[in-house]
């Protein structure tokens, strides 16, 4: 009797242990939509973020990579065809201090968020392919430095990153190209990101300008990935893979038209032609993304002040 009652009280004890994590379990999917993510604060339309299915940090950011000089990553190959760098890839130079660093696109591209200390400037650049948007950002925000991961969220089909928190109910989603908190505490607080200036250009380009410039290491493990591009094909139509909302009016631009995005001195923002260079060179660059993304961040801050 004394065996069948303690294998009763064990029972109900796994019973109540199994009913409780699928309580957690439920709360945090009906919170987050099944995202990994708080989205009970939502500061733009919970059915514009798309779950892209790669899951959160499933592509890992690169956070303070090494540094080596062009000399250097000239003679790095990553197989024996093919090089870390050669002259027409593209790269997110900026320059920060007395430093310039080249982020290469090819990292870029499976990392989506790079965490690194620049003259002293702790910044998060990012890139995503699905809208081409490159943007640089310091990652003091108010009294913290904060370190990005990627979501494996979108919002009208461009990147969303999130801060990394001890507990997934404290962390907060950004959005890069919006510049602010989108979810969570830090959305609730009206937190902004303070955009750091960047061009992206061709290696040749960029090592000319700078010759003193150093490159990130690639990391080891990913080399395999790094010579391979997932992307190469999505750019030959206006075809997108995530919804977006709303799309721009036909005949202005093509929905994937590059654009430089310039911030005068004014501090007025306008929007470029990567061709036009007289555009270009009014201001300081800084973002680089496509004509639909930029379009439909630009409608939904409008709606906002309406």
């Amino acid at each position: 009797m004394l065996v069948l009652a303690l294998l009763l009280g064990l029972a109900f004890l796994i019973s109540v242990l199994f009913a409780a994590r699928a309580g957690r379990r439920a709360e945090r999917t009906d919170a987050q939509g099944g995202a990994g993510f708080d989205l009970t604060t939502c500061l733009v339309p919970r059915e514009r973020i798309s779950d892209t299915g790669v899951g959160k940090s499933r592509f890992p950011s690169l956070d303070n990579p090494a540094c080596f000089t062009p000399s250097d990553a000239d003679a790095l190959t990553l197989s024996p065809r093919n090089k870390y760098l050669v002259n027409p890839d593209l790269v997110i130079g900026l320059h920060v201090g007395d430093e310039r660093r080249a982020y290469p696109l090819r990292v870029l591209v499976w990392h989506e968020v790079i965490n690194d200390l620049v003259g002293g400037v702790p910044i998060a650049v990012t890139y995503n392919a699905l809208s081409d948007t490159a943007i640089v950002f310091d990652r003091r925000v108010g009294d913290e430095t904060l370190t990005f991961g990627v979501s494996g969220l979108l919002y009208n089909s461009t990147l969303l990153v999130y801060d990394r928190r001890a507990s997934w109910r404290d962390e907060s989603l950004w959005s890069p190209l919006q510049q602010r908190a989108i979810t969570g505490a830090a959305a609730a607080g009206g937190k902004t990101l303070a955009v750091v200036p960047s061009t992206v250009m061709r290696w040749q380009e960029w090592r000319t300008l700078h010759p003193e410039t150093l490159v990130i290491k690639p990391a080891s493990e990913m080399e395999e990935k790094y010579q391979s591009d997932p992307y190469s094909m999505y750019f030959g139509s206006d075809l997108l893979r995530f919804p977006v909302d709303p799309l721009p009016p036909e005949g202005v631009r093509g929905v994937k038209s590059k654009l430089t995005i310039v911030r005068r001195s004014d501090g007025s923002v306008v929007d470029c032609d990567q061709e036009d260079a007289a555009c270009v060179s009014q201001g300081e660059p800084i973002a680089h993304t496509l004509w639909f993304a930029w379009y439909a961040v630009g409608r939904a801050e409008a709606a906002q002040t309406e």
